[in-house]
């Protein structure tokens, strides 16, 4: 039933849908979480940027976790399922990635949305949770029972992870840099590339925050211009630490966990420290 049910929505693919549903599918991929983290981060609330990761990455490791105790095969390898040519998806199915990411940044939406009192914020999270987990089924790679499951997971996961982190009061950035070598130690069980990028990320971002929460302090409020001017270049510098150690370093998976890990410490603590120096006595705020 599973895959009559991914054959019937692809049933109605065409030109634009296939271009519309790509760009869907974006919103769960780690360039979205990566560019709404830094974001939060360096302009907005850092605390509530930890929170979204924190909860972020505890997703994916247990998404990772699951995929390979399940080990389900893609749609797309099947008969009669299709997908875009120039796509060769690694992994497995089971649950879906992307939905589970869509579904905590669902999450997160909906809790700012209680915090506010703005509605209009948790409508874009609906939004975000029916498209993007449809977009994976439209487009072969995933069954439907693979993005449900993502999503309810995530949101399970979110709810009680942003429970715990509160808890933490202000000692989150301890139990954080706690938890890092206990994913370090999952890498020498499960050899899966979204697992060491996910670890490498985690326990990049756990000692920068320390570090930074520690010894810098860097208050992220400042006037528009340079607002924009952080986010500008913070996301250079981090797509250059990704794409460009990428070509330095061998293509294993130990290499793609220090990668992630340098881009983590980088947004966590190189960012802030060097946007404290560099952008100075603005009274004028956002």
């Amino acid at each position: 039933m599973d895959l009559d049910i991914v054959k019937w929505i692809q049933s109605f693919r065409n030109p634009v849908f296939d271009w519309l549903f790509y760009i869907i599918t974006q919103i769960g991929d780690q360039y979205v979480f990566i560019a709404a983290a830094v974001i939060i981060y360096w302009t907005i609330d850092k605390k509530f940027a930890h929170k979204f990761v924190f909860t972020f990455m505890v997703s994916a490791i247990v998404n990772s976790g699951i995929k390979e105790l399940f080990k389900r095969v893609r749609p797309f390898y099947l008969p009669g399922v299709e997908t875009e040519p120039h796509w060769n998806t690694d992994g497995y199915a089971f649950p879906s990635g992307h939905a589970q990411a869509a579904g905590v940044l669902g999450y997160t939406l909906y809790d700012v949305s209680k915090k506010t009192q703005k509605k209009w914020v948790w409508y874009i999270g609906i939004a975000i949770l029916i498209l993007v987990p449809l977009s994976r089924v439209y487009l072969g790679q995933h069954y439907l029972s693979d993005v449900i499951v993502g999503v309810v997971l995530s949101f399970v996961i979110a709810h009680f992870v942003f429970k715990l982190v509160d808890k933490m009061g202000d000692d989150e950035h301890i139990y954080t840099l706690m938890l890092a070598p206990i994913f370090i130690a999952l890498l020498f069980f499960v050899k899966n590339h979204d697992l060491y990028i996910a670890a490498g990320g985690f326990v990049g971002f756990a000692c920068g925050y320390y570090l930074e929460k520690k010894y810098v302090s860097y208050e992220v409020k400042n006037i528009l211009w340079i607002q924009v001017l952080k986010v500008v270049i913070g996301l250079i510098i981090a797509l250059a630490i990704k794409e460009g150690f990428k070509m330095i370093f061998p293509d294993v998976l130990f290499f793609d966990f220090v990668r992630y890990l340098l881009i983590g410490v980088w947004a966590a603590l190189g960012a802030p420290y060097v946007f404290k120096h560099a952008f100075k006595n603005r009274k004028k705020i956002i």
